[in-house]
C-alpha cells in the first residue's frame, strides 16, 4: 500500500501555472513577453523579475499559505504578482479597484492578508483604509516595489514543493447582494482552466493579448497563465479607454 511518507513516482508532476513562464523563458529567449507602456521585457526578463519579487516577498516574511494582497489596475505588478506570490508560497488575494474602503477592509481581514501590494494611483483609496497590514507601493516617484525587486537575490529563493490541490488564489465577489463572498482556486484547476483557455481563444505564440479584462477579475479568466503558456505577448493597459485600446 503507498503510505503518505512514500516517494512520489518519477512520472508525476503537480500541475503548477508556475511552469508555463519557465518554459516560455526557456523557449523563446528573445520574444516580448510583456508591454507596458513604454517599457518591453522578453520572457527571461519576465521570468527573472517574477523569482526576484518572489524572494522580495520571502524576504519581508511572506511564508507558506499566507496570502499577499494587491491592488493595481492591469499593469506590470498584479501581472508579475500572479506569478510570483505562489511562487514564494502565498496565495494571491487581488482586489477589485472598484470597491470602497469599507469593503476592502472586509477583504483584507477576511481573507488574513499579511501584506498589499498597490498602486500608487490608488493611494487615496489605500489612505483610507483602516486595516493595519504591511503595504508595498508600486508607481511612485521612490518605488519601493522596483527597489525591492532590484535588491531581492532570485538565488536566496526557497522553492516548495507544490500540492496542485493547494489554493493558489482567493477571488472575491463584488458583493453586490451582501458581503462580498470568496472563491479559492487550486493550482491544478488553475493549470487546466489556462490551457482551456489557449485552446478556446486559439492562442499562440504569434498572438498578441491586450489587457481590457480586469486581472482581479477571477485572475483575468486564469488569461495571464494563459497568454504565458501561449508564449503570447502580454499588453498592459492602466485604463479601458477608447484612446488607449486604439493607440495600444
Amino acid at each position: 500500500m503507498l503510505t503518505a511518507d512514500a516517494p512520489r513516482a518519477v512520472h508525476i508532476r503537480s500541475l503548477d501555472p508556475f511552469d508555463f513562464l519557465e518554459r516560455s523563458a526557456s523557449i523563446y529567449r528573445d520574444k516580448i513577453a510583456v508591454i507596458d507602456g513604454e517599457t518591453r521585457r522578453t520572457y527571461p526578463e519576465f521570468l527573472d523579475r517574477v523569482k526576484r519579487l518572489a524572494a522580495a516577498l520571502q524576504a519581508r516574511g511572506i511564508r507558506a499559505g499566507e496570502r499577499v494582497a494587491v491592488l493595481a489596475p492591469n499593469v506590470t505588478s498584479i501581472l508579475e504578482a500572479t506569478f510570483a506570490v505562489p511562487l514564494a508560497g502565498g496565495i494571491l488575494c487581488a482586489l477589485n479597484t472598484r470597491l470602497n474602503p469599507g469593503e476592502i477592509d472586509y477583504i483584507l481581514g477576511n481573507c488574513g492578508a499579511s501584506l498589499l501590494i498597490y498602486d500608487t494611483e490608488l493611494a487615496p483609496l489605500v489612505e483610507r483604509l483602516e486595516t493595519n497590514v504591511a503595504r508595498i507601493a508600486s508607481g511612485a516617484a521612490n518605488d519601493e516595489y522596483e527597489a525591492a525587486i532590484a535588491v531581492a537575490d532570485p538565488a536566496a529563493l526557497v522553492r516548495r514543493e507544490v500540492n496542485e490541490d493547494d489554493t493558489i488564489s482567493i477571488n472575491y465577489t463584488s458583493g453586490t447582494t451582501g458581503k462580498p463572498k470568496a472563491a479559492m482556486y487550486t493550482y491544478r484547476g488553475a493549470y487546466i482552466n489556462a490551457l482551456s483557455e489557449v485552446f478556446h481563444a486559439n492562442l499562440r505564440p504569434e498572438s498578441v493579448y491586450l489587457w481590457t479584462l480586469p486581472m482581479f477579475h477571477c485572475n483575468g479568466w486564469c488569461f495571464p497563465w494563459a497568454v504565458t503558456a501561449a508564449s503570447a505577448t502580454h499588453v498592459c493597459l492602466r485604463k479601458v479607454e477608447a484612446a488607449r485600446v486604439v493607440d495600444a
